[in-house]
C-alpha cells in the first residue's frame, strides 16, 4: 500500500464561476498590502462582507454558484481542501492510502468531529454526501463512470473502488460539490436541494439568520475541532474562527458597492476590475490580488435552432468580436487583464497552453460577415443573448458583441435576468437563446471541473472526440503526460468553438485595514480578525 498525506494539485485547463463553480496560482501585490506583522489575534466582534447577489441556496450540489461556494466553504469541509497553492491536503481525511493497481482508496477520518447540530461525524456520512454528488453534481456525473462503489466498512473508515485508475480522482475530492453533509439530511430531497433548515456542516462557522436578498449572518461554532497548526491556507488547515459572526450583505450596485467600502459601512469586498484603480488610489483601504482568475467567455449554444448551431456560425463570431476593445473596455487596469486565449494562468507553469492562440487573436470582420451569410446568418437576422447584472461584466459584454453584430446588419436581442434566472433560462430552454456571456475559474484541476470541456448539458458542446481526450487525461500517470493531454484538450476547443475566450482576469479585493490574519484568498475568514 502507498500512503499519501498531501497530493499536489494540477492546475490544468480553467472552470466556471457560476454554471459549476465560479471560481489561479500566484498572489501579485495590487495596492498597500498588509506586509507587516498583523500582531497577536484578537478574538470576537462582527465582519461586514459585501457580496454581489444573494446565495439562493445553501446546497452546493443543487446551487453550485461563486457566493453559495464561498460562503458554503464557511460552513462545510470535505475529505480535502485546497491550501493557497491549490495543493489538495486533508481535512476531515486523516489519511488516505491508494493500492498498488490504483483502484482502492481507503481513507481514515479524523476522529471526534461533529456537525454543527452536535451529531457525530462518521463514514456513513461520507458515503450518502458522495453518492449525492456522483449522482446530481456536474463534476461528480462526470468522475462516476470511473467508480465502482463508495462503502463504509467502519465508522471511521471510507473506501472508493475504482473500475479503472482514475489519475486526477483527489483533486476532485477537493472540488466543489464533494461537501460533506449529515446523511439523514440528503434523503427524499427535491432538486433544489435542501433549506436552510438542513444547511449543517462540519465548519467552523454555522448559519445564523437569512434575509432572503438583504443579508446572511454566519456565527462561530463552539463545537469545531480544528486540525493541529498546519499553516496551509487557502481553504485548508488550521481554522481558528476568531470572529464572533460574519454578515454578507448583498450590494448588487458597484457604486453602492465603493462607497460602502469607502465609508465603512462593509469592511471587506471583491468588486469588479473597473473599480480597482479607483480604489486602489484611495489610502484607507488595502488593495491586493487574490490566488485565483476568471476565464471570460462567450458561450454559442450549439443547439439545433440556434443561430449557432453551425460551426461556420461560431468561426464568424470569434472573427468579429474585437477582443483587445472588448477587454479594454470592460477590463478596468491592465494590471489584471490578460489578453490570452489560454484557459490556466501563465503562473500555472505546468499547465498553461499556447494551443489556438492564433484562433484567439484572429479578427476579420469581412470574412465573418461572409461565413455567417453561408451559416444562414445574413443582415436582417436576430441574434438572442442572454445575460445578467449580477455580475455587471457579463452585461457589458452582451452589449459590445451587439454592437459589434449591428455593425454587419444583425439585430440583437438582449434578456438580462438575475444570475439565477439566468441559468435557469438557459437550461429550461435549450434552443431558445443563441449567446450567454460568463467567466469560469481558472485555477481548478481536472477537466470534470472545468465547464469550458463539459458544457454539453448546457449548449449541446459533447462530442466522441472530446470525450475521449477526457478519458486520455484521466488515465494519465504523470504531470508530463496530463500536460501533453491539456494542450490537445486547448485546441480542440478552438477548434470547436465551444467557448470563444475574450480575456483573463485576475481577481483582487478591497478591505479595511482593520482586517488582520487575512490571507488573501476569496472570502476566507475563519483566521481572520478585526483591530480595535
Amino acid at each position: 500500500m502507498t500512503t499519501s498525506l498531501v497530493r499536489r494539485r494540477i492546475p490544468a485547463l480553467a472552470a466556471l464561476g457560476g454554471v459549476t463553480t465560479l471560481l489561479l496560482a500566484a498572489c501579485m501585490s495590487g495596492g498597500a498590502a498588509g506586509t507587516a506583522p498583523d500582531g497577536p489575534p484578537v478574538r470576537g466582534g462582527n465582519l461586514t462582507v459585501a457580496v454581489p447577489t444573494d446565495p439562493q441556496s445553501l446546497d452546493m450540489v443543487a446551487n453550485p454558484g461563486q457566493v453559495t461556494a464561498q460562503i458554503g466553504n464557511m460552513m462545510y469541509e470535505k475529505l480535502f481542501e485546497v491550501d493557497k497553492t491549490f495543493t489538495a491536503r486533508p481535512m476531515l481525511a486523516d489519511t488516505y492510502t491508494t493500492s498498488p493497481d490504483r483502484l482502492t482508496y481507503t481513507v481514515k477520518l479524523r476522529r471526534d468531529i461533529t456537525f454543527q447540530d452536535g451529531a457525530p461525524l462518521t463514514a456513513n456520512d461520507v458515503v450518502a454526501s458522495l453518492e449525492r454528488w456522483r449522482k446530481s453534481h456536474r463534476t461528480g456525473q462526470l468522475v462516476s463512470p470511473d467508480i465502482d462503489t463508495v462503502t463504509a466498512p467502519d465508522a471511521g473508515t471510507v473506501a472508493i473502488h475504482l473500475k479503472r485508475p482514475r489519475y486526477p480522482l483527489i483533486d476532485e475530492l477537493a472540488s466543489p460539490g464533494t461537501e460533506i453533509y449529515e446523511a439523514k439530511n440528503l434523503t427524499g430531497l427535491p432538486a433544489t436541494g435542501f433549506g436552510q433548515d438542513k444547511a449543517v456542516g462540519t465548519g467552523p462557522y454555522k448559519l445564523k439568520s437569512w434575509e432572503i436578498g438583504q443579508q446572511l449572518v454566519l456565527a462561530r461554532y463552539d463545537g469545531y475541532k480544528t486540525r493541529s497548526e498546519e499553516d496551509w491556507g487557502g481553504q485548508a488547515g488550521a481554522k481558528h474562527a476568531y470572529l464572533d459572526t460574519v454578515t454578507y450583505k448583498v450590494v448588487a450596485d458597484q457604486d453602492a458597492l465603493v462607497n460602502g467600502l469607502q465609508t465603512g459601512q462593509w469592511d471587506h469586498a471583491m468588486p469588479t476590475n473597473d473599480q480597482y484603480e479607483t480604489l486602489k488610489a484611495n489610502p484607507a483601504l488595502v488593495v491586493h490580488n487574490l490566488p485565483g482568475g476568471n476565464q471570460n467567455v462567450i458561450i454559442p449554444n450549439f443547439a439545433k435552432g440556434s443561430r449557432f448551431a453551425d460551426p461556420r456560425a461560431r468561426e464568424a463570431l470569434n472573427l468579429l468580436v474585437d477582443k483587445p476593445a472588448i477587454n479594454a473596455a470592460t477590463g478596468g487596469s491592465k494590471d489584471l487583464t490578460l489578453e490570452t486565449g489560454a484557459f490556466a494562468s501563465p503562473d500555472n507553469k505546468a499547465f498553461y497552453s499556447t494551443a489556438g492562440e492564433d484562433v484567439y487573436r484572429a479578427h476579420d470582420p469581412e470574412r465573418a460577415k461572409k461565413l455567417l451569410g453561408e451559416a444562414g446568418v445574413a443582415a436582417g437576422a436576430t441574434v438572442h443573448i442572454v445575460t445578467t447584472n449580477s455580475y455587471p461584466e457579463f452585461g457589458k459584454w452582451a452589449v459590445l458583441i451587439q454592437d459589434e453584430l449591428s455593425k454587419i446588419g444583425i439585430t440583437t436581442k438582449i434578456d438580462t435576468y438575475d444570475f439565477a434566472t439566468m441559468l435557469g433560462t438557459l437550461t429550461k430552454d435549450p434552443a431558445g437563446w443563441d449567446l450567454t456571456t460568463l467567466f469560469f475559474d481558472s485555477a481548478l484541476t481536472s477537466p470534470a471541473q472545468m465547464p469550458a470541456l463539459t458544457l454539453g448539458t448546457l449548449n449541446g458542446s459533447s462530442s466522441p472526440e472530446l470525450d475521449g481526450l477526457i478519458t486520455e487525461f484521466n488515465a494519465s500517470v504523470s504531470p508530463e503526460q496530463a500536460k501533453s493531454v491539456a494542450d490537445k484538450l486547448q485546441a480542440f476547443t478552438w477548434k470547436q468553438l465551444s467557448v470563444i475566450t475574450l480575456s483573463q482576469s485576475r481577481l483582487y479585493a478591497a478591505y479595511t485595514p482593520k482586517l488582520k490574519g487575512y490571507g488573501d484568498f476569496y472570502r476566507v475568514f475563519w483566521n481572520t480578525w478585526l483591530a480595535s
